[in-house]
């Protein structure tokens, strides 16, 4: 662990220890396997809803037996793979919080989870490659005094999820909306009745457009969250004179966010991740420069 109050020098250095990228690593490996499960439950109602238009047009017999599919994985994904995606995120939120205790010089809060022991992050850590996904991790160039440093770190972490979750879930609406459209165009353009539509489109469907639509709704109040949070760190850092009980208060929201399943997939964080990382990192400065002060472009 670093220092007990650490400038933005010690957090730059604490963030680039062995023991932590090993955290890092750690953590991106109990994260990964929340996401291939979540992603594996999604892709089979994904793939179904996609098939049924197609079987409307070409074998409308199937209609039953796609619905009965759909049906049927629904309640296996839900009853099966979520219980065990719930829990690699967990850990995964547990090591990222060891993490962040180490490199903010924060004591640990029992009352949020027990941290995962050693040797399990030994295990998910080896052989791990090292990447600029988790170098650099937090924007710590600068030399801010604490407590800035450690704000202005906690603030970047609200703000680019804030970013990442309300723009995936504005993608997960539009989608599903899209696709419902799709399927009564196609039943309109075939002559299909009211019955082989529900069948062959309508039930097949209805387990991605349900994820869809449940999936956007945690993501926006994920994003609702973390606005809250980053209104509350701009008060602090605007004038206010925050103590390590603030600090620690700030990360405890942080973890109980992180530990919601509102799973966002890699190749869309991929896909915003440079951008991010270069408004994080000049808001990081500006936040700096201005000693504390709020940037409203973040």
């Amino acid at each position: 662990m670093t220092k007990a109050q650490p400038s933005m020098r010690d957090i730059a250095a604490a963030q680039e220890a062995h023991a932590n990228i090993s955290l890092r690593l750690a953590s991106r490996k109990f994260y990964g396997i929340a996401r291939r499960l979540h992603f594996a439950s999604g892709s089979v109602n994904l793939l179904l809803a996609l098939g049924s238009p197609f079987v409307l047009v070409y074998r409308p017999d199937w209609g039953p037996f796609i619905g009965a599919i759909a049906g049927g994985w629904l309640f296996v994904s839900r009853q099966l793979l979520s219980p065990f995606t719930e829990r690699f995120q967990r850990r995964g939120a547990t090591v990222q919080e060891l993490f962040d205790c180490s490199v903010f010089g924060l004591q640990w809060n029992d009352a949020l989870a027990r941290p995962i022991a050693l040797e399990d992050i030994a295990a998910a850590s080896r052989k791990r490659k090292k990447t600029n996904e988790v170098e650099n991790w937090y924007p710590a160039e600068g030399d801010a005094a604490w407590p800035t440093s450690v704000l202005v770190c906690q603030r970047s972490n609200a703000v680019w999820g804030r970013r990442q979750h309300r723009l995936y879930g504005y993608l997960l609406r539009g989608t599903a909306i899209l696709w419902g459209i799709v399927g009564i165009v196609v039943a309109i353009t075939h002559d299909a009745s009211t019955a082989d539509y529900l069948v062959t489109v309508a039930l097949p469907s209805l387990p991605a457009l349900l994820d869809a639509s449940e999936l956007a709704d945690m993501h926006m109040a994920a994003a609702n969250s973390r606005e809250r949070l980053e209104e509350r760190v701009d008060s602090l850092l605007q004038g206010g004179e925050p103590e390590s009980q603030d600090l620690r208060d700030i990360q405890d929201q942080l973890f109980n966010m992180r530990e919601i399943p509102s799973i966002v997939p890699k190749w869309f964080y991929r896909l915003v991740r440079r951008r991010y990382e270069t408004d994080m990192r000049d808001a990081a400065k500006q936040l700096q420069n201005k000693g504390g002060q709020s940037s409203n472009g973040a």
